[in-house]
């Protein structure tokens, strides 16, 4: 048990340390793609300017919105970290959790949990804003989550196996990337929208509702929530790598991929402008939702075939 709760803390340490230089290396990437230096003054480099960032928001004042369903209001931003945050644990340590042994199935309840949090924190906020952030992120999850399970389903019938462990071990002689790339491609797409990332960012689209569902928290409550957006868009980046890649999670390869994955999130986000919502949902529900339903039934055709070819034999 004592191991465990260390595990949990250390876990936590070095997921929190990894967000804060992911966004000094998010930071550092567009600012090089856009011809300037980006944070260069906080000590050698600019490195210690997560921790810099980190004290000035904590330092900041915290407002309060007297119209809003306080308790609720105050314990949202938590409980949206705590789903994150939780999410990790079915990473494959070198010394596991014992009871992740159906990981896949742990994370999309965990997703679609992060989904009532929103809701929660929009409607307690009592904001015009906050609400049509809400409604337009409860759609968007909504309609990407059905999505982003059938994306996990085809997988599970691939390998068999629900254990994130196993995963890797399965794709042995060939990579599911090698051998899916389309489905690869709207697999990225789908984590786009579900991370609320550029070019799907509607929820938070500053032009026109303000920082959407999020106006109304500052200071300690906004950095809860800034930390479990980025805690997110890191555990869709290690799926991703375990999902389609055979390489096995304790490697600098696996790190090195897990970092190109991440990365891909910084490219979108300096390249794409942000698209019209209409077009969005149109996307998924006339293209990829039809797509991804006829790969999961050839695969489970496919499937069906050579076990009956198999037993027949």
């Amino acid at each position: 048990m004592m191991m465990k709760v260390l595990n949990m803390i250390i876990l936590i340490i070095t997921v929190m340390l990894s967000i804060a230089f992911f966004t000094l290396m998010e930071r550092k990437l567009i600012s090089y793609m856009q011809n300037r230096k980006g944070p260069n003054k906080v000590a050698l480099m600019g490195i210690l300017q997560p921790i810099s960032d980190a004290i000035k928001l904590m330092s900041k004042e915290l407002n309060l919105n007297m119209k809003s369903n306080f308790m609720m209001y105050m314990i949202s931003p938590a409980m949206n970290i705590m789903c994150s945050m939780i999410m990790w644990m079915t990473f494959p340590f070198m010394f596991n959790f014992n009871f992740m042994k159906m990981s896949l199935l742990f994370m999309i309840s965990c997703s679609s949990f992060n989904t009532i949090t929103v809701m929660i924190m929009s409607w307690s906020s009592n904001s015009n804003y906050a609400f049509i952030g809400m409604m337009r992120t409860i759609a968007q999850l909504i309609s990407y989550e059905i999505n982003f399970m059938m994306i996990i389903i085809i997988m599970i019938n691939l390998t068999e196996e629900i254990n994130m462990n196993m995963l890797t071990k399965m794709q042995k002689y060939l990579p599911n990337l090698m051998f899916m790339p389309v489905l690869f491609t709207m697999w990225m797409m789908t984590i786009l929208a579900e991370t609320n990332r550029t070019p799907f960012d509607f929820s938070e689209g500053e032009s026109e509702l303000i920082s959407g569902f999020n106006i109304e928290f500052s200071s300690n409550m906004f950095m809860l929530l800034f930390l479990a957006e980025y805690a997110s868009i890191l555990i869709m980046s290690f799926l991703t790598t375990t999902l389609f890649i055979n390489i096995l999670p304790h490697s600098i390869s696996f790190l090195t991929m897990y970092l190109m994955m991440a990365s891909i999130f910084i490219w979108t986000r300096s390249t794409y402008p942000r698209f019209r919502y209409d077009k969005l949902m149109k996307l998924n529900w006339t293209q990829m939702l039809p797509s991804t339903l006829f790969i999961l039934f050839m695969v489970i055709m496919i499937k069906l075939y050579y076990t009956k070819m198999y037993h027949k034999n």
